[in-house]
């Protein structure tokens, strides 16, 4: 019998409620729940996939084959600010499609606050290390809150989930995922709340 332990488990909840697993999620439900109903919402869905998950993760794999990052998540802080820099350009130019497509706001929005929330923590990784986890939760559940999706007890479990599964695997400390939590909830907010409601 295999015994089944905090890391392993947190293993698994890090890669169920990563990031980009999030992503694709929340563009879905933005995209495909979203009132009035896009015409073409397989081609947003799509652009959506592309710019905030494929990308990214496709870099990431690049990065790690040609030894530039040590592992898929970039753990080392100095290691995370070319992935950071290169999504930060897929997330702009992945909205800018999703406008010229006349995509609903909220994934617009959504796609917007990605860019910005990367070129924050690109920033912020210059001298501190974030727990990108913690606003790749927070961010999108913040995105589906605005959009009517209130169902706090399951997306505080899911935040507090992803938050002490990363603190467990040695990843981040408190301090680091509880300002990833605070940033994405607060950064999403504000810019839903001043450029997209």
């Amino acid at each position: 019998m295999i015994k089944f332990g905090f890391t392993q488990f947190a293993n698994v909840i890090s890669f169920m409620l990563h990031p980009m697993v999030i992503s694709t999620a929340a563009f879905g439900i933005l995209t495909y729940k979203a009132m009035p109903a896009p015409e073409n919402p397989n081609l947003i869905f799509f652009i959506s996939f592309i710019f905030s998950t494929a990308l990214p993760i496709g870099t990431v794999i690049i990065l790690n084959k040609k030894g530039i990052v040590s592992d898929i998540d970039a753990s080392i802080k100095e290691q995370r600010i070319q992935p950071l820099a290169l999504g930060t350009i897929y997330y702009a130019a992945g909205f800018i499609i999703l406008v010229q497509l006349n995509s609903p706001k909220l994934v617009q929005g959504l796609m917007f606050c990605y860019c910005m929330n990367t070129a924050l923590v690109w920033l912020i990784t210059k001298y501190w290390k974030i727990s990108i986890h913690a606003i790749g939760i927070t961010g999108p559940l913040t995105a589906l809150w605005i959009m009517g999706y209130h169902f706090p007890i399951i997306m505080i479990c899911l935040s507090i989930l992803v938050s002490t599964s990363r603190v467990i695997l040695n990843a981040h400390t408190i301090v680091q995922v509880t300002s990833g939590l605070i940033v994405g909830v607060v950064s999403t907010y504000m810019q839903f709340q001043l450029l997209f409601l």
